[in-house]
């Protein structure tokens, strides 16, 4: 099974199901990773960079292509993670400003102490 390793401050790296897309692994990781579309290649929330091991991901397809040409992200390093899958051991790095931070809850945003 491939390790996959999400280089981030909050980053998780671990053993993963071979052909899950990056997004899966990182929520079989318990790492959030942003997905503004639901996994559907219609944005580039997702988008990681790949450090190590690009021949272990699938073949990038036209509407994953097509998406990253339009956000003017043409270097071979861009992939989107709901398109990516996992084919043996890969590192990315994931953008600090795609990353899905957690909501705050009410209380926290009004400062109130809930003790």
């Amino acid at each position: 099974m491939p390790r996959v390793t999400f280089v981030h401050p909050e980053g998780k790296s671990g053993v993963v199901t071979r052909n899950l897309t990056l997004l899966d692994a990182a929520k079989e990781l318990g790492f959030r990773l942003n997905h503004d579309c639901g996994g559907n290649a219609s944005c580039t929330t997702c988008r990681v960079e790949v450090q190590s091991g690009a021949e272990h991901l699938s073949e990038i397809e036209f509407d994953e292509q097509d998406l990253l040409d339009r956000e003017a992200l043409r270097e071979s390093w861009h992939r989107l993670g709901c398109q990516a899958k996992v084919l043996g051991d890969v590192v990315v790095r994931v953008p600090i400003s795609k990353f899905a931070e957690p909501a705050k809850t009410q209380s926290e945003t009004q400062g109130v102490d809930i003790r």
